[in-house]
């Protein structure tokens, strides 16, 4: 059980990000520069991508106020206060700012945390996610500018384009890694079109995709950018189709592909997952019940197959082992998570509780516990996108962080 508490990495990431990331550079201080000067592992990175930075030869005993801003669509600003130690080293990743939206230490706090003058919310997965976007950060001892660096974050549209799907009745953008690997990779099905007024579903396939696994983001209910109706069902022939098209396209490892679902979609991902072992190797599942819900306020099937109702449940307040699905018959690793403040399923983390004990732990299993997150957790990390205002957005970002490295560890399970 993964308990969130502290801040991890993304265990998979791109190794090369391709002419798009070439052509962009970073500016600063030449190397070897001398004086108060910014250090980053990466530049240019991908949005999806942590980055390690420092601040050196600053002088010690002392404060520096480093501050961080963007232009997208309007000004976005963050800043943090730290003491300067003895050595004249400020590590964002290992030291713990005096003042900040954040508490502890945090690599990618400054980001994260930006915000914008007018309080307005960042809800575009583009601009936080298919967009390249430059980061101009300061350093400034008693109101004086010591140093200065603009970095290049590079957009999942630069790295992972995609390309809309309509055959043999699917719907979807299907989304490539941008090298290809020397072996078949995993491939995910992402069940797109279930959370209303949070599109995710492409932003997740695109950042699968950067790290290397190909991705179908399923227009679930048939539409492209079709939002759930609380009445629809999910034929499940669409997502057989969309299975077997999947696992048809090269590089993608047959018997190692993966349904990916959130919020309402978890149910829908774990139950194809469990009615389909020959075709779904893992589940990735967070935010969400697992066991299949009946749509309401008016009830109807959730599934149907051949037209047939699929049974499901009246409800999500019993969470009983009957009511959980069969997650013994995935063959490969699961992934859940539950956020402790959700505000669309307050019992959600009973959900998962219950899962663990229907389904004995396997290698590459996950369960991530997020006592104090918000629903829309599992968006990737490193951005302000959908985040809730603080204090609520530092225990959000951390279960998105400690979930995508779970799923990072999940997807590179060997099959069998």
């Amino acid at each position: 059980m993964i308990r969130v508490g502290g801040v991890g990495r993304i265990a998979a990431a791109v190794a090369v990000l391709g002419v798009a990331l070439a052509a962009l550079t970073g500016c600063g201080p030449a190397p070897g520069a001398a004086g108060p000067r910014f250090e980053v592992n990466e530049d240019p990175s991908g949005v999806w991508q942590p980055i390690h930075l420092r601040l050196v030869s600053l002088p010690p005993g002392g404060f520096v106020t480093v501050s961080a801003s963007t232009l997208n669509g309007a000004r976005w600003s963050s800043q943090a206060i730290y003491a300067v130690p003895a050595s004249g080293v400020v590590d964002l990743d290992r030291d713990a700012p005096i003042e900040a939206p954040w508490h502890g230490a945090d690599g990618m706090g400054l980001f994260w945390s930006l915000a914008a003058a007018s309080g307005a919310a960042a809800t575009s997965p583009q601009q936080w996610g298919g967009a390249s976007m430059s980061i101009d950060l300061d350093a400034a001892i008693g109101g004086r500018r010591v140093a200065d660096r603009r970095l290049q974050r590079v957009g999942l549209s630069s790295v992972a384009p995609s390309r809309a799907v309509f055959d043999d009745g699917i719907l979807g953008d299907f989304i490539q890694p941008a090298t290809s690997a020397a072996a078949p990779r995993p491939g995910v099905l992402v069940l797109d079109g279930t959370d209303p007024g949070a599109p995710t579903g492409v932003l997740s396939a695109s950042v699968l995709a950067a790290m290397g696994y190909p991705a179908l983001a399923l227009s679930t209910y048939g539409s492209a950018g079709e939002q759930l109706d609380p009445v629809r069902t999910l034929p499940a022939e669409r997502v057989v189709a969309a299975l077997n098209w999947l696992r048809s396209q090269p590089g993608v490892d047959p018997r190692r592909v993966f349904v990916f679902g959130t919020s309402r979609g978890a149910q829908l991902a774990l139950w194809t997952a469990v009615a389909h072992p020959e075709l779904v190797y893992g589940a990735i599942a967070p935010a969400g019940t697992t066991g299949l819900v009946c749509p309401s306020p008016v009830p109807g099937p959730a599934v149907t197959v051949g037209g047939a109702w699929v049974p499901c449940l009246s409800g999500t307040h019993q969470v009983t082992r009957a009511a959980v699905l069969s997650l013994d018959r995935i063959p490969g690793p699961v992934v859940l998570g539950c956020a402790g403040q959700d505000e669309q399923l307050d019992n959600a983390c009973r959900w998962m509780d219950e899962a663990a004990r229907v389904r004995p732990a396997r290698g590459g299993d996950a369960y991530v516990r997020a006592p104090d997150a918000t629903h829309l957790f599992y968006v990737p990390p490193y951005t302000p996108l959908y985040l809730p205002p603080p204090p609520a957005a530092q225990a959000t970002e951390r279960a998105r962080v400690a979930l995508w490295s779970a799923i990072a560890r999940a997807l590179n399970v060997r099959g069998q």
